[in-house]
């Protein structure tokens, strides 16, 4: 079995070190590994250039602009084509079991019920411990939170990439999720403690301007809850499939990667404008009596 694993980095200089030099160090060779920078400007992206240069295992694609989480991690997956497993692993996750990846893979593989699985990183995450179909415990849970987050290639497959619908910093795990326990998968997270650290919700490591980002686009119209509630009610009126596509499609040029929206997406675009603009997300009954007919026109 063979994993391909993506990392998304925008600046935060010495969390991308000390992530990539955990995940270097302390996984065994066998993966692929691709890092995304959202055109960081604080050395991070020479810093990546040198590791790419020492480590042939390792792809990376330097943005010339912030193209947020969902976009760049769907370049990752790019890259995956031919893994059994693709895992997010945010930049400001410390790596500190070997066995971490291989536990994965095997949690997974020998559950073919579960269609994603990673590790709890916040006691706030939630959920029930469950008796695996291997015999082994676990913890199920509702969201496999993207910090880290392992995916077999058939649920890919079945689900398509996680949705750039939200902006920079959506909700992008949490509608993955979503989509794969209505396709009728368990989600969970494997037991063992002090594998992952992680290191972004360390005082020292906060960084004010990203939380500051991430508060603005959890409560801006169309990348917010309300799009979130939104774009459930459409998987659950069979308006749109389960399977997503990608909202912007990547161009390799002499300049680098440059995104056009995709044709596709465009029906979809302006029904979400029109949407989120008509109705109040804390109001569920006016959400469920949304009249979709016609909203490809």
């Amino acid at each position: 079995m063979r994993a391909h694993i993506g990392v998304v980095t925008w600046n935060r200089l010495e969390l991308t070190r000390r992530c990539l030099s955990s995940l270097l160090q302390q996984t065994p060779p066998g993966y692929g590994l691709t890092v995304v920078d959202n055109g960081s400007t604080d050395g991070t992206q020479e810093h990546l250039q040198t590791l790419a240069s020492q480590h042939q295992h390792m792809r990376l694609h330097l943005l010339r602009r912030n193209m947020g989480v969902a976009v760049a991690s769907n370049l990752a997956w790019d890259d995956a084509a031919g893994a059994d497993f693709y895992v997010k692993l945010d930049n400001d996750v410390e790596v500190r079991d070997p066995q971490w990846l291989h536990r994965l893979m095997h949690m997974l593989a020998d559950n073919p019920l579960l269609g994603m699985a990673g590790y709890r990183l916040c006691a706030k995450h939630e959920g029930s411990p469950i008796t695996l179909t291997d015999g082994s415990p676990a913890l199920e849970v509702a969201c496999c939170n993207g910090a880290c987050a392992c995916v077999p290639r058939a649920v890919h497959e079945q689900l398509g990439f996680w949705n750039e619908g939200f902006g920079r910093y959506g909700f992008e795990d949490l509608e993955y999720s979503w989509r794969a326990r209505k396709a009728g998968f368990r989600l969970a997270y494997a037991l063992q403690q002090d594998v992952l650290h992680h290191l972004g919700a360390e005082p020292e490591f906060v960084d004010p301007q990203l939380e500051s980002g991430k508060r603005v686009s959890h409560t801006a119209d169309l990348s917010g809850t309300k799009a979130y509630l939104i774009y459930l009610l459409l998987y659950e009126k069979g308006v749109i499939p389960l399977k997503v596509g990608r909202k912007y499609l990547p161009t390799s040029g002499p300049d680098g990667l440059t995104f056009t929206l995709n044709p596709a997406h465009k029906a979809l675009q302006r029904l979400m404008l029109r949407l989120v603009g008509s109705v109040d997300a804390s109001q569920q009954d006016e959400l469920s009596q949304l009249d979709l007919r016609g909203w490809q026109k």
